[in-house]
């Protein structure tokens, strides 16, 4: 059954009102963390601007299934020889009660609720197990495995780095009150008014969320940031709080698996699969309708595709 799909209508504030292509320097989408390291980001809706069509275009055999053009970047997705995750979970962490239990969408009573049950039903359909495509040095799994959360108790903080994001993730492993596994993703979110810090700007005005990877005990850890999207730039009509984290979710979590040192999956101009449909053609899940963003698929191992997919 085809579903409402929400066409998200941008517009530049860059110059030119286009988009630069490139690794690092011209790509939106990727950033540098305070100590240098390289994080891919999703930009602000506002600060993108896709030079494409973004009309569906039915693509046979896959009837009841759209393909969109790629919003952004350049050809089709291009294995690099990085590694992927194949049996890969996610745990969310909370820096505090107060986001937490941010008031949930789509029946949730909070955003901890929201989070689990998205990642509950996203795990085991196909806007998750889209993505197996991608498992070149290692099949993917096509299941998302939901391996807990923790609801911290800290203050917030008006601006915070990449670098402390690392530092504090580390420090809940060290505590034990979380466990280190270089097979999961830990999903840190913040509480309203904290900003996380880039080289390349700030939270709630550069980007929405991004995710990373680094080291500890001998353990390539995988990371993904998600500031509170209560802000104008991370804002869309008709979207909650909750609604706008679950896409950003969507987003970072199927980056982090598929590209997760980033150095496996992106195309040519360095775009990673989500960024290629960023922010346009936003739809609702079939099973518990929570908001997210298509995958670009290659229409490798029999999916629909070259495109935007939205199941």
């Amino acid at each position: 059954m085809r579903r409402a799909v929400f066409v998200c209508a941008v517009v530049s504030l860059m110059a030119g009102g286009g988009i630069m292509s490139g690794q690092g320097g011209g790509n939106p989408f990727v950033d540098h963390s305070d100590t240098g390291e390289t994080v891919h980001v999703l930009p602000a809706p506002a600060s993108i601007h896709s030079p494409h069509a973004t009309q569906p275009t039915d693509a046979p055999p896959h009837r009841g299934v759209s393909v969109f053009p790629a919003s952004y970047g350049s050809g089709n997705l291009v294995n690099h020889g990085g590694r992927q995750i194949p049996f890969a979970g996610f745990f969310a962490i909370y820096w505090n009660g107060t986001v937490a239990s941010t008031a949930g969408s789509q029946g949730q009573p909070n955003l901890r609720s929201e989070v689990q049950s998205f990642v509950t039903s996203f795990s085991t359909s196909a806007d998750y197990s889209i993505i197996t495509q991608y498992g070149a040095a290692d099949a993917i799994s096509p299941v998302l495995a939901w391996a807990g959360d923790f609801v911290d108790s800290r203050a917030p903080q008006g601006s915070f780095s990449d670098s402390k994001v690392r530092s504090y993730i580390a420090s809940l492993f060290n505590s034990g009150v979380v466990a280190a596994d270089a097979s999961t993703v830990y999903g840190v979110y913040f509480p309203s008014g904290m900003k996380i810090t880039m080289q390349g700007g700030a939270s709630c005005s550069a980007f929405c969320g991004y995710h990373g990877h680094f080291a500890y005990n001998g353990k390539d850890i995988k990371y993904a940031v998600f500031p509170y999207t209560d802000c104008r730039a991370c804002s869309l009509p008709g979207k909650a709080v909750a609604d706008m984290l679950t896409i950003v979710t969507s987003h970072e979590v199927r980056e982090a698996v598929t590209d997760p040192d980033l150095d496996a999956w992106f195309d040519a101009a360095g775009y990673e699969a989500d960024d290629k449909c960023a922010w346009h053609n936003l739809y609702q899940t079939a099973s518990g309708h929570f908001w997210v963003q298509p995958e670009y698929s290659n229409g490798l191992s029999g999916n629909p595709g070259p495109g935007c997919i939205v199941p």
